[in-house]
């Protein structure tokens, strides 16, 4: 009994527990955010910031979507296409740049250049209407007078399975995401071409960021909300700086040699973006989303094109 009274008097000694916010941020089991949350995480940023960070692992896209739209996560990752119809859909979803790094196309060596792809063999990864394999398409067009998608013999397939195609000799070139590109280059595949320098020779320019953090202004702890972006810098900076803190992501990058891991470390540092949208980024996007709806139509049209209030920064709410 003189336990539970010592324990009673102590819990009255400490009062109330913290009321603590905490942000459910919903990632991809082998997505490269995990890297700038776990970061957030064991550096302490989070706490630093006033809140706690929870990471929701998931397996695929699908499920990160599912996961915001039911509540179970205030925040993830994906495209402004995405955040954009959902505001068509008369919800105040926001979109914030996570990573200015985007694909490539990549090429077994004698590959001279985009318009020597005719007749060969090119992997594409993200299907049909992936948005870097729409803008090399757009750009032959432009420069080589063809269609790669009806002048070449596509491969479709998930980004391993299209790196040991390039590696096997089974395609040519491959049109993949940038850390796939990455360990491709690491491994002496050629940069052929990457989708910001498509962008710049389709007059698209400077590359808007393509992907970023989304969440619900509608619903969310808009000081929470800010917090997480004071934190998401706090370790931008610590992951530019630090090689430490590399070394202790090394194990969760999947870097098969001393190479792939610089070229993961390194090209993840060139990518890195503030949560700031620039009147530069929305032109950029603009013209971007034109083109996207030129080339593949409902896959990327939004109602009335593209709203600048989605783009709005957390500080603005």
């Amino acid at each position: 009994m003189r336990i539970f009274v010592i324990l009673a008097t102590f819990l009255l000694l400490a009062g109330p527990a913290s009321a603590e916010p905490v942000i459910r941020l919903a990632t991809l089991k082998f997505g490269t955010v995990n890297w700038l949350a776990e970061t957030i995480v064991e550096e302490g940023l989070d706490e630093r910031a006033g809140y706690r960070l929870e990471i929701l692992t998931l397996a695929g896209d699908a499920a990160t979507s599912v996961a915001f739209l039911s509540g179970g996560a205030d925040i993830f990752v994906t495209d402004w296409i995405w955040s954009q119809r959902r505001r068509d859909a008369g919800e105040d979803v926001r979109f914030a740049p996570y990573s200015r790094a985007l694909g490539a196309l990549m090429a077994r060596e004698g590959v001279t250049g985009l318009c020597d792809l005719r007749g060969r063999k090119v992997g594409v990864v993200g299907g049909e209407t992936d948005k870097s394999w729409l803008l090399y398409r757009a750009l032959a067009a432009e420069r080589c007078g063809f269609d790669l998608a009806e002048e070449t013999e596509t491969l479709h397939g998930a980004p391993p399975l299209m790196a040991r195609q390039l590696e096997a000799g089974a395609a040519d070139a491959v049109s993949t995401y940038w850390n796939w590109a990455a360990k491709l280059e690491a491994g002496g595949a050629r940069r052929l071409l990457g989708a910001d320098e498509a962008m710049a020779a389709l007059d698209v320019a400077p590359a808007p960021p393509l992907i970023g953090f989304v969440w619900d202004a509608g619903r969310a702890d808009h000081a929470a909300i800010a917090a997480f972006f004071r934190s998401v810098e706090a370790a931008q900076g610590v992951l530019m700086t630090s090689d430490a803190a590399w070394e202790r992501l090394r194990p969760r990058m999947g870097a098969a040699t001393e190479a792939e891991f610089l070229a993961l470390r390194d090209r993840f540092r060139e990518g890195i973006a503030r949560p700031g949208w620039s009147d530069a980024d929305m032109a950029a996007a603009t013209r971007l989303h034109a083109l996207l709806v030129e080339a593949a139509g409902p896959a990327f049209a939004t109602a009335g094109g593209l709203d600048p209030a989605g783009f709005a920064p957390p500080d603005a709410e």
